[in-house]
């Protein structure tokens, strides 16, 4: 029985992992104060089969997707970080999680994870920091303006299904639809929104006073069979952003920058 219920956990692992929609934004004054507004959905309505197996295997009930104190840990994971509240979310498609607002005092002190991951530890369905792979950030103000430095690792990116090699086959017309399936709906973003007059940013992604520092949607470049064969032909396992970024270029679904990103704003 131990087995089967470790085997029905990794399995729900996977299959959460594919579930997941998160949003990050994070709202920055000159003065490098600020908010972060998480959100977390889940695809609750397909995982209920898989929960109900969990259970009848002797393992607990499944929860809401995160519960405030969930929130209150991710808090003290960013680093400088407080926590101000909490409110349900409703997507489309079945999709249901919680939204979370933090506020910060000096953005220098924040940490963003960039490689959330699933975590059942307190018995609800939610995610936990991996801690790895954190987005930092560094604030020089001047006189007239500030310039804020986005640093992203420039490690493995994971931000497209691996080569042959490495990964699954996407060539293979039953393994591409088992991935489609399960990765319907999933999508990562983080965007920062500068309060005032942004004046320039070498980030590749912007409109009006946003930057869209990450944003990951498997499920559309998923449905691209031609872009996800050539991508094939050309990525390795392993591969750093640096070295993936040429081939992800006007790949829908996907937007990466440089693992250096300068905003300037007043």
């Amino acid at each position: 029985m131990r087995v089967l219920r470790l085997a029905a956990v990794v399995a729900l692992s996977v299959v959460l992992t594919g579930c997941i929609n998160s949003g990050t934004l994070i709202r920055l004054k000159p003065d490098g104060s600020g908010t972060i507004e998480q959100s977390m959905l889940m695809n609750t309505q397909a995982l209920k089969g898989m929960l109900g197996g969990l259970e009848a295997q002797g393992g607990k009930p499944a929860g809401p997707v995160m519960t405030e104190a969930d929130l209150k840990k991710q808090a003290e994971r960013m680093g400088g970080v407080t926590f101000v509240s909490s409110e349900p979310l409703k997507g489309e498609n079945g999709f249901e999680g919680i939204k979370g607002v933090f506020s910060f005092q000096d953005i220098n002190k924040v940490r963003v994870d960039q490689d959330p991951n699933v975590s059942t530890s307190t018995g609800s369905v939610g995610m936990e920091s991996a801690g790895k792979n954190p987005v930092t950030f560094q604030l020089a103000k001047g006189a007239t303006s500030s310039v804020l430095t986005v640093t992203f690792p420039d490690q493995k990116s994971g931000a497209a299904p691996q080569a042959p090699t490495g990964g699954p086959d996407m060539s293979n017309p039953q393994m591409l639809a088992m991935m489609k399936a399960m990765f319907d709906g999933f999508k990562v973003a983080i965007d920062l929104e500068v309060v005032g007059t942004l004046i320039k940013t070498d980030a590749d992604h912007v409109s009006g006073s946003r930057v869209t520092l990450l944003e990951m949607d498997l499920g559309a470049l998923l449905q691209d069979e031609a872009k996800l064969k050539e991508l094939q032909g050309k990525m390795r396992p392993g591969a750093s952003v640096s070295e993936v970024k040429p081939y992800l270029k006007d790949v829908k679904g996907i937007k990466i920058n440089d693992p250096v990103v300068t905003v300037e704003f007043r």
